[in-house]
């Protein structure tokens, strides 16, 4: 994962199709939803996205179409979450809603500003173009990104940030 941060945002760019074509993947009996017909359907994906080593895996839905979709979308937020970048942010403002295409990238952004910042919220609030309250909350929409700011945070020494 050596060249991961440079290539990190063509990655979180790249169309569904492309992104898929980068990945090993795998289908499996899930156990979500789907009953009966559970048992006898590979309906769950796990993808691995090969340049990275990144996973991310979906089985909520009985179509593995849909969780096909689900788990690269998760892959993404993975990427955004695992691989940190040097240099200004590529994104600043407000993050975008939860489920936006755009989101991942925020996410990333929001890391790397944290991470070029100590993880002082003030400082890369700054960066980002926003107010130090206003950061945090949109940190703190999304659990996966608020557990990652934490855990860095303690492991620097720093409080825990409170929701």
């Amino acid at each position: 994962m050596a060249d991961a941060g440079e290539n990190r945002d063509r990655w979180l760019a790249m169309s569904e199709d492309e992104l898929w074509r980068q990945c090993r993947h795998e289908t499996c009996r899930g156990s979500g939803p789907g009953g009966q017909k559970r048992n006898k359907t590979e309906s769950a994906v796990r993808v691995i996205h090969l340049p990275s080593g990144i996973s991310a895996e979906d089985d909520t839905s009985r179509s593995q179409h849909q969780n096909r979709l689900h788990a690269l979308r998760k892959l993404r937020l993975e990427i955004a979450l695992q691989v940190r970048q040097d240099g200004p942010p590529a994104v600043t403002g407000p993050a975008p809603g939860l489920k936006a295409e755009a989101f991942p990238r925020w996410v990333a952004a929001a890391l790397d500003a944290l991470a070029a910042n100590g993880f002082r919220l003030a400082d890369a609030a700054v960066q980002l173009g926003l107010s130090t309250s206003r950061f945090s909350k949109e940190l703190a929409k999304h659990s996966a990104v608020w557990q990652v700011v934490n855990k860095e945070r303690e492991r620097l020494g720093l409080g825990l940030l409170r929701q």
